[in-house]
């Protein structure tokens, strides 16, 4: 098939109605993030993520908003790739996707990394975003096989091996893992002595919905964040984001936490916003982000086996973990071989020290992008 060529004027047409679609993507997102400073649509939100832990916040609530009972997403290609094909007249789900442009790589000192030939490596700058487009495991045919059912379990019995595995990640982080009387609370962290506490008095299930909620706090919050964490006045949305990661958490291995995650939500941007408004969708999105990057680090350890979605070419979100130090990626940080012919692009970030920081949401892998 011979090549299309596009007049200037085309292309002009073609970009304008990119930034438009773009524009409105955008203007989607933040009239909805206006609803979630309310605990019946956060928890919506957080039982959909549960099968989007490896999108960005943005990306998951755009297909949220378009799709809401989609479960599994993928690009048109990536579905024939697998064996399916998208049904005819099929309405595809739009999310963003980065535009790409080569560039040298810089070491730590700014200066050119070259490679065995003595050839400059290059890497991928981010200059803007675009549509693109994925449909939902619904509109393909043929159906891809069912998930297996999961094992029912005993009333206060956590899902064989989970406990073990979510001690084996506490170890990774540096912390020390204890059971006994926490004061009266169910468990605490203490980021001074590097011990994570969970009282030994509750069930098993109990017991690991605790564990998940203090390895929430480990990785939602930054240095300053952890200096003011005893602080009464910040407690209340560092609660909201580790209980939210929780039940993200417990959903993706089917069990539902929700008569104890939702006790305090409602108000909770608001309080944290402490009467500057203009602020309330900048804490839902970041505070969004850091609950879906931190489910999805636990979910990697927790759910190891490959899933459907991941082995979806597209769909599947390599954990790349961007520096958030303000330096250049070193040749190091970019020579584990993830970069080279990966197809997917959506990546998580690592949460920012600060909740007003700006967080990454859709990425090559090194490269950070706001949207």
């Amino acid at each position: 098939m011979a090549a299309r060529h596009y007049t200037a004027a085309q292309r002009e047409e073609a970009d304008q109605a990119r930034r438009e679609q773009i524009e409105q993507m955008h203007q989607q997102l933040a009239e909805r993030m206006k609803t979630f400073d309310d605990r019946e649509n956060w928890q919506n939100w957080l039982t959909f993520s549960r099968n989007f832990h490896r999108y960005s916040f943005s990306n998951c609530l755009l297909i949220q908003i378009q799709a809401p009972h989609a479960t599994l997403v993928a690009g048109y290609r990536a579905w024939q790739a697998k064996g399916h094909q998208v049904r005819k007249g099929e309405k595809a789900i739009k999310v963003m996707a980065p535009i790409l442009r080569k560039v040298p790589l810089l070491d730590s000192a700014g200066n050119p990394v070259f490679d065995a030939n003595g050839d400059p490596r290059l890497t991928r700058e981010l200059v803007g975003v675009k549509p693109a487009s994925v449909f939902d495991v619904s509109q393909v045919e043929p159906p891809p096989p069912p998930t297996p059912p999961a094992p029912i379990l005993l009333q206060g019995q956590a899902p064989p091996g989970l406990w073990d595995s979510l001690a084996e990640l506490t170890a990774k982080e540096g912390f020390t893992l204890e059971r006994g009387d926490c004061g009266g609370a169910n468990g605490f962290t203490s980021f001074d002595s590097g011990v994570i506490g969970v009282r030994d008095d509750i069930d098993e299930l109990a017991q690991t919905k605790t564990l998940i909620h203090e390895l929430g706090h480990v990785y939602t919050m930054g240095p300053a964040e952890r200096l003011t964490y005893a602080e009464q006045g910040c407690r209340g949305l560092r609660e909201v984001e580790a209980e939210s990661v929780a039940y993200v958490v417990l959903q993706a291995h089917n069990i539902d936490s929700s008569q104890y995650t939702f006790n305090y939500v409602a108000g909770w941007a608001s309080q944290a916003a402490r009467g500057d408004s203009s602020k309330i969708d900048e804490i839902i999105r970041a505070t969004g982000e850091k609950v879906i990057t931190a489910a999805h680090r636990i979910l990697a350890h927790t759910q190891p086996e490959p899933t459907a979605e991941d082995e979806l070419i597209d769909a599947r979100a390599d954990r790349v973990i961007a520096p958030r130090s303000g330096r250049r990626l070193t040749a190091a940080d970019r020579s584990d071989g993830r970069t080279a012919g990966l197809a997917s692009w959506e990546t998580v970030a690592e949460p920012s020290a600060s909740i007003h920081a700006p967080v990454a949401t859709v990425a090559q892998p090194g490269i950070e992008l706001r949207v």
